[in-house]
């Protein structure tokens, strides 16, 4: 293998604020694209569209149900991979430039029959989602690759999800304003994806120019251990911990994702608001996740991540429970406001903690031979697609049963899951031992 210049901002220990900084401008690409369509991709097909309910969750749900398959997937190939770009680069590279043309496609389907546009945006989302998965593994994959320290690595993290945050405040909160800005309907919506995917785009070159002399290509004697990379991938398959957590965190997820999507809804149906308020909401309850989400991460640095998240979840079903009392009650606007904002606080732990404790267990996963760390993060990031997918669909059912079943019905059905979803996730959380 050729000597490779090592990238001075990064130590193994603690990175520098500038490779940190240009790590963590990824994470706003990731952020928007998992967002837009877990957001306002059903409401897009069902209002925007006129696709059946039917047809609209099929969409939304079986491209990540194929991320379930495809991510530990990808994870293996580039724990494998062996280029003289390194290993994690190229598909990061390939999934920068594929993901911002299909975001644009999805969003702008040509004039045709509602079976055509269906298949339209179906296949495009079906892109986005695997394009995603080329650069988010890999991209996520790092922290438990490069670093040692414990401490650093959790700071590491917690940046990322603040700038996750940022884009998550730009895909749920500004995408919706930029949609009225343009005019609304498919014109608002095509010309909002072009503006977006732009900077996303920009944004996702930031990880690959950081790793520029740190994705070592492979030498020939670990990129001949597959027997071990199997071992460890196995041996984490039975850890215990390991799949409590992702059990916890697919929980977490698919409760959080039901609320988040049916949020625009709440807002137009049941608040009585116009669609540019669907951004408002969603702006709101993601500014304070995102002022809060570096607060998590200490906190749980001083207490203990798994303490905290347990706390976390117990705060966002008691305020799931309040926006969903409050549509019911066709409340005040500032009064819905005040309880986005307050949802949005354990957000922010969610985000956050639940990853810096699977780099933990990833890290001493592959503690003796490096090998597995794209696998294993494949599998959780595998676990957080279908959380992403199952939210959604738990939306579409409740509006499904909503057509025969009333006012209420979609309210208390997403409300009534999202709870029993959250106390499994904490009684998982609690099973995983003592908080720390």
């Amino acid at each position: 293998m050729s000597t490779v210049d090592l990238d001075p901002s990064w130590s193994r220990a603690s990175p520098t604020r500038r490779a940190s900084a240009a790590y963590a401008a990824g994470s706003f690409g990731t952020g928007v694209f998992s967002t837009v369509p877990t957001v306002i991709l059903l409401y897009f097909c069902t209002e925007i569209l006129a696709l059946p309910a039917a047809w609209a969750t099929l969409i939304v749900f079986v491209p990540k149900l194929w991320s379930m398959l495809w991510d530990p997937w990808v994870g293996a190939w580039s724990d494998r991979t062996s280029t003289r770009f390194g290993r994690r680069r190229p598909f990061m590279i390939v999934g920068a430039l594929g993901m911002p043309l299909a975001f644009v496609a999805m969003f702008s389907p040509p004039s045709l029959d509602v079976l055509a546009t269906g298949v339209w945006v179906g296949i495009t989302y079906f892109l986005l989602a695997t394009l995603y998965s080329l650069f988010a593994v890999p991209y996520v994959a790092i922290p438990a690759e490069l670093i040692d320290d414990e401490d650093a690595r959790a700071r590491l993290i917690a940046w990322r999800m603040f700038v996750v945050m940022l884009g998550i405040l730009t895909g749920a909160g500004l995408v919706p304003w930029l949609v009225t800005f343009h005019g609304g309907g498919r014109i608002g919506y095509a010309s909002m994806s072009v503006g977006v995917a732009i900077a996303c785009a920009l944004a996702m070159t930031g990880p690959i120019a950081m790793l520029r002399g740190r994705d070592m290509p492979r030498s020939s004697a670990i990129a001949t251990k597959s027997h071990r990379e199997q071992s460890v991938f196995w041996r984490a398959l039975r850890d215990r911990s390991f799949l409590q957590l992702g059990f916890a965190y697919l929980l977490l997820l698919s409760a959080s994702g039901s609320v988040t999507s049916a949020i625009p809804y709440f807002v137009t149906h049941y608040f009585g608001r116009s669609e540019s308020d669907i951004g408002t909401a969603l702006f709101v309850m993601l500014i304070a996740t995102t002022v809060t989400v570096t607060s998590w991460g200490r906190l749980g640095r001083r207490y203990g991540e798994l303490r905290m998240l347990q706390m976390a979840v117990a705060l966002y079903a008691l305020a799931a429970l309040a926006v969903g009392a409050l549509s019911l009650l066709h409340a005040p606007w500032l009064s819905a406001l005040l309880v986005f904002a307050l949802l949005g606080i354990p957000f922010g732990a969610m985000q956050v903690l639940p990853y810096t404790l699977v780099a933990t267990l990833i890290r001493a996963s592959c503690a003796q031979n490096h090998s597995a760390e794209g696998t294993l993060t494949g599998l959780w990031t595998a676990t957080e697609k279908l959380g992403l997918a199952l939210g959604p669909t738990i939306t579409g059912l409740a509006l499904w049963i909503a057509g025969s079943g009333g006012d209420t019905a979609l309210p208390v059905v997403t409300i009534a899951a999202s709870g029993l979803l959250m106390m499994g996730s904490m009684a998982t959380l609690r099973s995983l031992g003592p908080s720390q």
